[in-house]
């Protein structure tokens, strides 16, 4: 048996609003059975994409602050190595089960706000839930965002690479425990979309074997816990990249990069073969969303189907194995867009589970 149903629709993580019980109730209106927890960037900046799964290196003073910038590493500070021993001495000390490390790497609830209200209100706001779903920001995207002293990619750095992956991983580790604790089985995507940079002029030094070993270290621990592990990219890729990692679940813009997908035909049949499920971003996230219907989605759908049946992918398993979402997050579109995506997003999901699924469970 599938570890999640057919035509079942969930959120990438990221939603406009500051008011955080308004997030929970949409999320609840449009993904009652597998819900998200809601990231909200404009709430506070220690929700933002770059810096939520670093607070540990914000606490140590690894990462430090900039006014109207993202944080620095500072590598000639006089206490610099002092603060990298005591980052790993903690780091090892967490993997041995340490309960002060743990502490340590504990959630910020400033940070996680969401998670922490979330979970708090799972009971009374998802009845009908089969599981639930978080994210984490990808290693790559982080790693090209925040720079060293000298304005350096801290990704081209191997220390600074290692430090990011670690702490991500960590805060991984916790975030996927706090959603266990619903007694629910777990999603959870790295959300890295700086991945469409491989094999771009600007980026010949960026490697497929730097971006596959950042990935594997975060997923490994994750699949172990038994968390189910998906990767989020919504731009043109090397989707090959993606399908020779040890993931549950691919995620992609649906929408506008159909066509870059149909290119690795062979390599989705074969992930799907291996269990594979994929998250098809079918609704955009730009006022496109307002000019189509849930049936021209549908549509589009079925043309992308005839496509890839003339590439020998087996579309009936293709529709058994997708997640629908939309082709992105949302957490920089107005409230109003943003609530539309997730409604059209969900009856997408509807209709066609109605079409090709089993029937819906009553309400």
């Amino acid at each position: 048996m599938s570890w999640i149903k057919e035509n079942r629709a969930t959120g990438i993580g990221s939603l406009p609003h500051t008011d955080m019980a308004a997030a929970l109730d949409i999320v609840a209106r449009t993904f009652p059975h597998w819900p998200h927890w809601p990231q909200l960037p404009l709430q506070s900046k220690e929700q933002g994409f770059v810096v939520q799964y670093l607070q540990p290196l914000l606490k140590l003073g690894l990462l430090q602050a900039a006014p109207r910038k993202d944080p620095v590493f500072d590598k000639r500070a006089a206490d610099w190595d002092d603060k990298l021993l005591r980052f790993y001495e903690l780091f090892l000390a967490f993997q041995a089960g340490d309960k002060q490390a743990e502490d340590f790497f504990a959630l910020a609830h400033s940070a996680f706000i969401g998670l922490d209200y979330f979970v708090g209100n799972l009971a009374a706001n998802f009845p009908l839930a089969e599981g639930v779903k978080g994210q984490i920001s990808g290693p790559l995207t982080v790693g090209l965002q925040l720079k060293d002293e000298r304005g350096r990619a801290a990704f081209y750095d191997d220390t600074l690479l290692d430090l990011l992956v670690k702490c991500i991983t960590v805060q991984g580790i916790m975030q996927a425990r706090k959603l266990q604790s619903t007694g629910l089985p777990v999603m959870l995507y790295i959300d890295d979309p700086s991945i469409f940079l491989l094999g771009t002029a600007n980026y010949i030094t960026l490697t497929r074997e730097a971006i596959s070993a950042a990935l594997n270290e975060i997923i490994e621990p994750l699949t172990a816990m038994g968390v189910k592990v998906g990767v989020h990219i919504c731009a043109q890729a090397d989707w090959s990249v993606l399908f020779d990692l040890p993931l549950d679940v691919i995620s992609f813009d649906a929408y506008k990069f159909f066509a870059s997908m149909a290119l690795q035909a062979q390599n989705l049949q074969n992930f799907l073969l291996k269990g594979g499920k994929m998250a098809w971003g079918l609704v955009p996230t730009s006022e496109d969303a307002w000019k189509v219907t849930a049936s021209d989605l549908i549509t589009l759908f079925e043309q992308q189907l005839s496509e890839l049946a003339k590439r020998n992918v087996d579309v009936r398993l293709l529709r058994q194995n997708i997640i629908w979402t939309a082709s992105c997050g949302t957490g920089a579109l107005p409230v109003e867009l943003a609530e539309h995506i997730y409604c059209l997003l969900a009856e997408l999901a509807r209709l066609l589970n109605n079409k090709y699924g089993t029937p819906a469970t009553p309400r």
